[in-house]
């Protein structure tokens, strides 16, 4: 195997083991979930021990910069008496061993390995919804719904109706909430892209994307998904495929609709979906105010977080539920839920500003690429990522597997999607990324492409 084939490999790997650790955790080896916890950490070290050795290992700002970090936390930790090695050591992997893998998979991936990747996430919508189906269907306490790590069933939030919240091949709906908003990515995306899924394909996996939403329960997915067709909507004006791209949308989306009319399980699935925004609605938890409050935790309790950190903060890793398994024996929430609380409380006000200031730069950055590749080159796609994984980038809860996996993921995807394949590259914006202009770009075809692992 070629190293460059190894390393693509492993990235591959990552992806799967996000996708499958759930399942992995809950059915094939409840009795290693806790190890299972980090089973993709292994994975990231030999992807950058490859990367080191061929040379695609980035050494740039962004990665200096969590080095620093890194460095600065474990130093504030011990100067706020923090000293458990295991606590420390979960909270660094959390922050920011896994981020240099964003410029990895961008030095790595081609445009079309991100296409590929992307095709097989869509098509692993179709046994997820499946089995998301089968848990909605199957009681509370059945063994398919049982949570991660114990022997008992059952284990899953309660959605409506009597239904648990289905988490697909994932340990929690966490899983779903942040999947299905890319794979919808993907999918509006086969609507405009020059190498596309077969259309039966194509209205499975839109089947399969549809029903999911309402079955899962959760306004957060079917929230980020209307996010997510908002900015297909959005791109057509850029891409020049406005008629074209809505009528593959239109044949699709009538097989869809016609096809669920005929699924019983999705009038049950609706009803579900409805009561729980209905109970949310009576409970005023719906909203901008809960909107900020999810992310925020709300303006007097982000006010309050300001008031209880300190300078060097609880020590790294101490809001997290490994530490709180490990200093209380339950698991739980020690600093705040809330994952900028979290990270204020945690870090400190410095390093705590400083890291989620990071996480910001990082999201900023893509979007002015994304934007960029599609005025530029009329290519909506990671445009499209970048909408589906922008809020666990800036807000998701990285002390969470899932959500980590999902924001770097989805980052690195993002970062990928801006380049061309080696035999297409036709230079169309300048390494500076400033204004596109299409006639210098016709007059120097042999310009060189941007190199986005910089």
């Amino acid at each position: 195997m070629k190293p460059d084939t190894l390393l693509k490999s492993l990235i591959w790997l990552y992806a799967a083991l996000l996708i499958f650790e759930g399942a992995l955790r809950k059915w094939l080896l409840p009795g290693f979930s806790d190890a299972l916890l980090v089973v993709r950490d292994p994975v990231v070290i030999l992807i950058y021990l490859f990367a080191m050795a061929q040379g695609r290992f980035p050494l740039n700002g962004w990665v200096l910069t969590t080095f620093f970090l890194a460095v600065a936390s474990v130093v504030t930790s011990l100067l706020a008496g923090q000293d458990n090695v295991l606590i420390t050591a979960y909270g660094l992997r959390s922050n920011y061993l896994h981020l240099p893998l964003v410029w990895v998979i961008a030095s790595t991936f081609t445009r079309r390995d991100t296409e590929r990747l992307g095709q097989a996430l869509l098509l692993l919508a179709i046994p997820m919804t499946v089995l998301m189906v089968v848990q909605f269907e199957s009681p509370p306490d059945s063994p398919i719904n049982r949570g991660v790590g114990s022997d008992e069933t059952g284990g899953q939030l309660y959605g409506a109706l009597g239904h648990i919240r289905p988490p697909g091949f994932f340990s929690f709906i966490t899983g779903p909430n942040l999947f299905y908003p890319l794979v919808t990515a993907v999918l509006f995306h086969q609507f405009m892209a020059e190498r596309r899924l077969r259309w039966w394909l194509l209205v499975l996996c839109g089947l399969a994307v549809l029903l999911a939403l309402p079955i899962s329960i959760s306004r957060t997915a079917m929230v980020a998904a209307l996010v997510v067709a908002s900015a297909y909507g959005f791109s057509l004006f850029f891409t020049g495929l406005f008629n074209a791209a809505l009528l593959r949308l239109a044949f699709v989306g009538a097989l869809v609709v016609v096809v669920l009319g005929f699924l019983p399980v999705f009038d049950d699935a609706r009803e579900a979906f409805l009561s729980r925004w209905e109970t949310a609605t009576q409970a005023d938890e719906v909203g901008m105010d809960a909107v900020t409050g999810r992310v925020f935790g709300g303006g007097d309790y982000l006010a309050s977080v300001l008031d209880q950190a300190t300078l060097f903060g609880k020590g790294v890793g101490m809001g997290s539920n490994v530490a709180a398994r490990l200093t209380t024996g339950r698991m739980g929430f020690l600093l705040a839920e809330n994952e900028w609380a979290k990270c204020l409380l945690e870090l400190g006000l410095l390093l705590g500003v400083a890291f989620l200031g990071l996480r910001f730069a990082l999201a900023f950055s893509l979007l002015r690429r994304a934007l960029t590749r599609l005025r530029a080159r009329r290519d909506p796609l990671p445009w499209l990522i970048w909408s589906a994984s922008s809020v666990p980038l800036l807000f998701g809860q990285w002390a969470q597997p899932t959500g980590l996996g999902f924001a770097i993921l989805g980052a690195g995807l993002c970062l990928a999607a801006c380049q061309d394949d080696p035999e297409e590259e036709e230079e169309t914006e300048n390494p500076d990324g400033e204004e596109f202009d299409e006639d210098s770009a016709e007059d120097d075809e042999t310009a060189a492409p941007e190199e986005h692992a910089r």
